[in-house]
């Protein structure tokens, strides 16, 4: 029974990703027909299509799927249903790092991007980690209100250093998200980071799985809990600092999407990966769409609407009974 339902529910959110990717594409300061891709024309219009809207869609999609993902590996590894990359300040540390490699005089090439943005993420993780760890191990409740007060922290800084460096316009993207000026050659480095990240979590998804019991129970079980958590942790790093090189500061994603997915399915980690990337994935194609639409041509704030659209969903879910709860 679980088996049909998990295959259903991947069946309608793999139709759903093709539905938004469609309409993403189409949408836009002016809507135009998705034929326009594989037409030879040769006009304004199909290389629109195909130079803009179709690395931004992919991107889009890529970015959705790792933020879901190292979210809902973070909530596991943590025992926390609340954890997030952009609320532990993973994804801020990664932004703060782009922004003093540039002001250092790093050419911020996709390169240089990707490495400085996954350093960030890695020192700010392990910040927050140090701020969590006790003598009896990680705790949640630190883990949490550690991560909150040191975003914050990390954001304000790299606010105020987009102020004292003239800067604001520049680091736009990455302080409000949005994926303008997408390239393929981004998509590509997007797309070798989801395939690592992916490889990593299936190849160690029993062991992520029984990270959710106590230690001791899980070493019981065949876990080495030591060892998934630097495993995870090197995800969560991956999937984060790949994600805000190229969208920026987007929030929710990771706390939202594996509550969503947790209350449509409840049930292990290894089971829900493929629908947390599909949700996530075509959560971010939704947003990014409304962004680019709703006030044409001017651009809306990604991560704002990230978070006011996911708030929206998680709040209907709360306020129809159900417990968000750590992912079992």
């Amino acid at each position: 029974m679980k088996v049909s339902k998990l295959w259903w529910l991947n069946t309608l959110l793999l139709l759903l990703l093709l539905f938004l990717f469609v309409l993403n594409m189409a949408g836009g300061v002016i809507w135009y027909s998705p034929r326009l891709l594989w037409q030879s024309d040769h006009t304004l219009a199909q290389q629109i299509m195909r130079t803009i809207r179709l690395p931004r869609a992919l991107a889009a999609m890529i970015v959705g799927a790792l933020l879901a993902l190292s979210g809902q590996l973070m909530q596991t590894l943590s025992k926390n249903p609340i954890a997030d990359p952009s609320i532990l300040g993973v994804n801020a540390g990664a932004m703060l790092a782009l922004m003093l490699g540039s002001v250092a005089g790093f050419s911020l090439s996709i390169t240089n991007t990707i490495w400085l943005s996954v350093v960030g993420a890695t020192l700010a993780f392990l910040v927050v980690l140090a701020l969590a760890m006790t003598r009896q191990g990680l705790d949640p409740l630190r883990f949490i209100l550690g991560g909150t007060v040191f975003s914050g922290f990390i954001s304000c800084l790299a606010y105020a250093l987009s102020v004292l460096t003239n800067t604001t316009m520049q680091f736009r993207n990455l302080l409000v998200g949005g994926f303008s000026n997408t390239n393929f050659k981004q998509v590509s480095f997007l797309a070798v980071g989801l395939l690592i990240v992916l490889l990593i979590s299936l190849f160690n998804r029993k062991g992520f799985t029984l990270m959710v019991f106590d230690d001791a129970t899980a070493r019981s079980l065949g876990a080495q809990p030591g060892v998934t958590r630097f495993i995870g942790a090197i995800v969560i790093v991956i999937s984060a600092g790949f994600s805000v090189a190229v969208a920026g500061n987007v929030g929710f994603i990771g706390l939202g999407i594996p509550a969503i997915i947790h209350y449509l399915h409840p049930d292990s980690l290894e089971r829900n990966i493929m629908p947390n990337l599909l949700l996530g994935a075509s959560f971010m194609l939704l947003i990014d769409l409304l962004a680019k639409t709703l006030a044409a041509p001017t651009e809306l704030p990604l991560a704002a609407l990230s978070a006011i659209c996911g708030g929206v969903f998680l709040f209907i879910i709360i306020a129809r009974g159900s417990q968000v709860t750590a992912h079992e």
